[in-house]
């Protein structure tokens, strides 16, 4: 029998290690990703997500699809999150109010209908929201995603400079290492699994020498095991979200003693 699917419904939505909130956080997921769900437990889900990473999640924030149904964003255009936090309004020029949602960059929004420097968008609930036309870019629904530069790919992680490490976090408000690196390639284009050890194992990327490194690299770290993800800037410097010293997103350099005494490979996507 085919499991249930469904689609998130809030924001940001957080997935734990057992069906309690007191359970460790492993992973988030956003409004409108696609999720699995393969146990109900007394008002929780364990679902799968997109990147093949499951938790436990309060059953509330997903809404099971219908047989047949056909998943969200079911438009022709979407609407696709620019900025690293957007609102979603009741009403456009209606800022005067408190706003109805806010979220994450990277979020796909179904287009209802666009008016000058605003968007309606339809989210997964069926309720209609807006949003400002300057924090989305409108693509076609089945758009291919295009892989970015280089150059882009170190330009979107150097927005995240300063944002808080959260164990577990994937957005803005609160990321870590391996949800950083992976985010900012989602954003250009690329799949990367969810945390560092299946990214250095990943298959489709490449392993690279570390006297042939090149800015975009993944760099990985860890003392047994891989524990921790960078992506190489060049230069002997690499950006990555880390609790050592400070718990932000910042720039460390490969030579650091630290750093130099962790680092366990390489791998290009």
């Amino acid at each position: 029998m085919d499991r249930p699917e469904g689609v998130v419904l809030d924001g940001i939505v957080n997935l734990h290690g057992h069906p309690r909130r007191e359970a460790n956080l492993v992973t988030q997921a956003v409004l409108g990703t696609w999720v699995r769900i393969e146990e109900s437990r007394k008002g929780w889900y364990k679902v799968l997500l997109p990147d093949r990473y499951n938790g436990w999640l309060e059953a509330h924030h997903v809404r099971r699809y219908a047989p047949g149904e056909t998943p969200y964003p079911a438009s022709e255009q979407v609407a696709q999150v620019q900025s690293l936090l957007a609102f979603l309004y009741y009403e456009p020029n209606g800022t005067y109010r408190l706003p109805a949602l806010q979220v994450p960059i990277g979020v796909r929004l179904a287009v209802a209908a666009v008016e000058e420097g605003w968007v309606q968008v339809a989210l997964p609930d069926g309720a209609q929201r807006w949003v400002r036309r300057g924090d989305v870019q409108i693509v076609a629904a089945d758009a291919e995603p295009v892989r970015g530069s280089v150059e882009k790919v170190l330009a979107t992680a150097r927005r995240f400079l300063g944002l808080p490490y959260l164990w577990g976090g994937t957005t803005p408000l609160g990321i870590d290492c391996s949800g950083f690196v992976q985010l900012v390639y989602r954003l250009n284009g690329v799949f990367l699994l969810r945390d560092a050890r299946l990214q250095f194992a990943q298959p489709d990327l490449l392993p690279v020498e570390q006297k042939d490194l090149q800015p975009g690299d993944l760099l990985f770290f860890g003392r047994q095991s891989i524990t921790h993800v960078g992506l190489y800037l060049g230069q002997g410097e690499f950006i990555h979200a880390t609790t050592h010293r400070r718990p932000v997103v910042q720039i460390s350099r490969l030579d650091e003693p630290h750093w130099a005494g962790l680092y366990r490979g390489a791998r290009r996507p």
